[in-house]
């Protein structure tokens, strides 16, 4: 360790801490009381003194949370690793800001000056979790073992991550996308091969420990390599010097220059300004524009169909029956809905003629490539709660293929109603296909039973 780099990094941290320092007391003097702040740390103590009262109170029900807690702590590992790659989409993890840069030009390396970044953050996250687990111990009937664990576990994983989580930043959307889609299937593959070979559920945490500290290894020479500086840069300047209260006050948000997410730059990339040879083109085209400005509900929906799927059935099995038809019902509505709002938004296209069919299908394009990570979420739990088996198989393919019947249909009943056409009732039909979804999720053989109400709307047809 260079010693004279390190006093140079910790005389430009103490300064811009002053810095920052100054402008949280001239924001607190103008906006809080000193007495007011007073007398909420006291009721903030009082507080918490009131939850551990309480927590005492109901201490055979924290006991039997503490014992959940023991038979998942195996997930911890996995949790913090695909955090660490989550939020490398959005910084680089390691603040490595414009003074920084700046200190690189002086006999100081970019390397030396991340390895004490890196030092120091992993230090001080490490302390902040040990005082957490301290207070959580103090104030809570929870036992010092399992928090001394969860902390230790937690720190360990964190500090592995770190180098990960900064070369996936200046890597390209879709390779991150690929790196947090391989640790789940990894994470589902060890948890089947622990309960295969009915294996300690703790050996998941150290085989992914033990892949970490490899992948360090391997990254270590290569720690600047293939960096985009600039954008490293600018983010972390922008997160450093984001002052929330001031930024409240002011309303003045500091944010970096806006970058556009995954779907947004596959919606706005180098295809979609292509001319266009034939009528799909232009169909596909208009969906592209209508997806981008609608972007906000369609995210949010698939995020919130991803939670009811992905995180519900851990508290219990049976929640699946349910969440997995509520999910896809949800995001089918949704999809139905900006399809029709595409006719509000854009008048002119109801006096346009139209293919009623290419105009269909290039949409039910569009709405399958959404319901792809729903697909993908409820594969990877079924595969993390049973297994892979071929009941898991057929209820997946029967999934898809409701999905997409179902979206079908509801596409033809928006057009039809646009067009102010009779429409028949087939919402019996509906209520009967998501039934046998649900039913099929207990008891894979009945899954088949989606394809029912099709048939029957075909016979009577």
């Amino acid at each position: 360790m260079n010693f004279s780099t390190w006093e140079v990094y910790r005389w430009v941290r103490q300064q811009r801490f002053r810095k920052k320092l100054d402008l949280y007391k001239q924001a607190f003097q103008l906006a809080f009381d000193v007495t007011l702040m007073v007398y909420c740390m006291i009721f903030g103590i009082a507080f918490l003194f009131m939850v551990a009262d309480w927590l005492n109170q109901y201490l055979p029900l924290v006991e039997r949370w503490q014992i959940n807690l023991e038979e998942w702590v195996w997930i911890l590992p996995s949790v913090v690793l695909l955090r660490a790659c989550a939020q490398s989409f959005f910084y680089s993890g390691i603040a490595f800001t414009t003074s920084e840069l700046k200190l690189s030009m002086l006999p100081h390396t970019r390397l030396q000056l991340l390895w004490h970044m890196a030092i120091e953050r992993g230090f001080w996250h490490m302390f902040g979790t040990f005082l957490l687990a301290l207070i959580l111990g103090m104030v809570t009937p929870f036992s010092y073992s399992l928090l001394l664990y969860f902390t230790l576990s937690y720190s360990l994983f964190f500090t592995l991550s770190m180098f990960l989580h900064w070369k996936l930043y200046s890597l390209r959307r879709w390779l991150k996308l690929i790196v947090i889609v391989s640790i789940f299937f990894i994470v589902g593959a060890f948890r089947w091969v622990t309960i295969f070979l009915e294996w300690n559920e703790s050996l998941i945490g150290l085989f992914l420990g033990l892949g970490l500290l490899g992948i360090n290894i391997y990254l270590m020479p290569r720690l600047l390599r293939h960096v985009d500086w600039g954008r490293v840069v600018e983010m972390n300047d922008a997160r450093v010097w984001n002052i929330q209260l001031i930024s409240h006050m002011t309303k003045v948000p500091i944010k970096p220059p806006k970058r556009y997410g995954i779907l947004q730059t596959f919606l706005r990339n180098r295809r979609a300004k292509h001319r266009f040879t034939n009528i799909y083109q232009l169909y596909h085209r208009l969906w592209r524009s209508h997806l981008h400005q609608q972007f906000g509900f369609v995210w949010k929906t698939v995020g919130i169909g991803i939670i009811i799927i992905g995180i519900l059935p851990f508290q219990a099995d049976w929640v699946i029956y349910i969440s997995v038809p509520i999910a896809f019902f949800v995001y089918i509505e949704m999809a139905a809905s900006l399809f029709a709002d595409q006719f509000r938004g854009q008048p002119i296209l109801s006096v346009l003629p139209i293919e009623e069919k290419g105009w269909r299908h290039t949409y039910a394009w569009w709405a399958m490539v959404g319901m792809t990570l729903l697909f993908i979420a409820f594969f990877l739990i079924g595969w993390t709660i049973v297994g892979l088996n071929i009941s898991l198989c057929i209820q997946f393919l029967a999934l898809v293929v409701w999905s997409k019947l179902d979206l079908d249909q509801r596409l033809k009943e928006r057009m039809n109603a646009l067009q102010r056409k009779s429409i028949k009732d087939q919402e019996g039909g509906r209520v009967l296909g998501y039934l046998f979804l649900g039913f099929g999720m207990y008891f894979p053989p009945a899954v088949v039973g989606v394809f029912l109400p099709y048939l029957l709307a075909r016979y009577i047809k």
